[in-house]
């Protein structure tokens, strides 16, 4: 993968750029390198006479960079190949792979399987306290241990509020 690197120290007197990493930059990484200041490609993987050769982090330039200064901008690609996803691109990954299986049950047509249950609606005594954020269950002389069910109630109600909403919507063939 290619990527932009810009950490580093240019010393156009002795054609040397120093790359500011504890990682190890190899000649095989380097891909070009272009002074943006002055517009220039001062090295070129491609190209023999604007090569150069590096040991401990610090490229050797072929190209004569004594006219240029050591504050120009330079512009440096490098391709790493050796870096390995890290955990968080892995399990970014994965959940992209999970999207793009198929939730449903599908015949030999590509249509998609429907299952519907029926299910007994159940009542609600007091539906207001979905929407009124002080409520208190021993307001309703329910003892303060059905806060569950009265959660599981609201939940219910608007369960079946979308799905007629979502009813409406359906066409069958």
């Amino acid at each position: 993968m290619k990527i932009l690197f810009e950490d580093y120290t240019f010393n156009a007197a002795t054609k040397q750029i120093t790359f500011n990493t504890t990682s190890v930059v190899g000649l095989e990484q380097l891909l070009v390198i272009t002074n943006v200041t002055d517009n220039i490609i001062i090295y070129n993987f491609a190209d023999p006479s604007a090569g150069g050769t590096i040991a401990n982090n610090v490229l050797t330039l072929d190209y004569d960079t004594t006219s240029m200064s050591n504050t120009d901008t330079l512009q440096i690609f490098l391709d790493n190949q050796e870096s390995p996803a890290s955990d968080e691109m892995l399990r970014l990954m994965g959940r992209m792979v999970k999207l793009l299986e198929s939730s449903a049950v599908q015949d030999a047509a590509g249509r998609q399987r429907v299952s519907i249950d029926v299910f007994q609606p159940q009542v609600v005594a007091n539906p207001s306290f979905i929407y009124n954020p002080t409520f208190v269950p021993t307001q309703l002389g329910q003892p303060t241990g059905t806060i569950g069910a009265v959660a599981e109630s609201a939940f219910n109600l608007q369960s079946r509020i979308a799905y007629i909403s979502l009813r409406q919507n359906l066409e069958f063939s």
